[in-house]
């Protein structure tokens, strides 16, 4: 494998050499990288959303196996690293920003007491601030981008440390492989509109009381 700087293996050379060995390798598992690129590399319409949620779903299974894989062997890790542009208010989030708030009504006071003009600036810096981050938990978007980063974790030290008592813990600095990257755009409205529907299939299922007296009422001899 070659490297990158000091901590990074270069993905193209590496997942090359990787898909090089697993052709002259007919086990599954040493086929995972080829299918990874394969996936990633779809192309999928903007419109089509249903192929897009597959292709995620399948790349996501990929990576369960590589996970399944790394827990397994020592000193390596699969960080999937999934962000979405959908923010929520939660607990931590709601005390987080209670807290600056309260902190920045606090020295915006203070400020104009002292007649501070940086303390003042500051103050409404951290209070819209606030109100930003308030404005995009309250506005949701139309469109929500998820974005999968997956990265191999390799540990150097591993096995090293097996072998040689006392390495200091400054000396050990994971190198990592970046896997191919996938995203996808699905409309919220489309999301929901798939959840309803699929939520009203399930009614189907349901009896009604006067069905269930008819059947009960067949039942009886």
């Amino acid at each position: 494998m070659i490297r990158q700087g000091s901590d990074e293996y270069h993905p193209n050379v590496f997942l090359s050499d990787v898909i090089n060995d697993c052709s002259r390798n007919s086990s599954i598992e040493g086929k995972i990288f080829r299918q990874l690129e394969d996936v990633a590399s779809q192309r999928v319409a903007d419109i089509d959303y249903e192929q897009q949620i597959a292709r995620w779903n399948e790349y996501q299974e990929l990576l369960g196996k590589i996970d399944k894989k790394c827990s397994r062997q020592a000193g390596v890790r699969l960080s999937r690293n999934v962000k979405h542009n959908l923010k929520t208010f939660t607990e931590v989030s709601i005390t987080g920003l209670g807290f600056i708030a309260l902190t920045a009504l606090m020295s915006m006071v203070g400020s104009f007491t002292m007649n501070n003009i940086y303390g003042i600036i500051g103050s409404a810096i951290a209070l819209g601030f606030v109100g930003w981050q308030s404005f995009i938990r309250l506005h949701h978007p139309s469109m929500i981008n998820f974005k999968c980063s997956p990265v191999l974790h390799i540990d150097e030290f591993a096995y090293m440390r097996q072998a040689i008592k006392g390495i200091p813990p400054l000396v050990e600095h994971d190198p990592i492989v970046r896997l191919p990257i996938l995203e996808m755009d699905i409309p919220r409205v489309w999301i929901g509109q798939r959840g309803m529907l699929k939520f009203m299939d399930s009614l189907s299922d349901l009896k009604l009381e006067d069905e269930e007296n008819s059947d009960e009422t067949k039942r009886i001899p």
